[in-house]
């Protein structure tokens, strides 16, 4: 049990290594890089998801893409 509970902050640092590419194109990569360097850090990654689900939404904002700009009518 106790080698179970001292490789658990292991297994987040790789899940948040694993996302990394996702979050940097989502977010761009000085923010994708925050984004996964905050998860991969233990204690700090498991605060900061828990706000981020209090909140609703993320700390680090997504860049926005062209398909979500709106159109403007002239």
């Amino acid at each position: 049990m106790r080698r179970l509970l001292r490789s658990m902050p292991w297994i987040g640092g790789v899940v948040a290594v694993a996302a990394v590419g996702a979050a940097i194109r989502r977010k761009g990569v000085f923010g994708g890089a925050l984004d996964t360097a905050l998860d991969a850090t233990p204690g700090v990654g498991l605060v900061k998801n828990a706000l981020e689900a209090i909140r609703g939404r993320d700390f680090i904002k997504d860049k926005i893409s062209a398909s979500q700009v709106p159109e403007q009518r002239i």
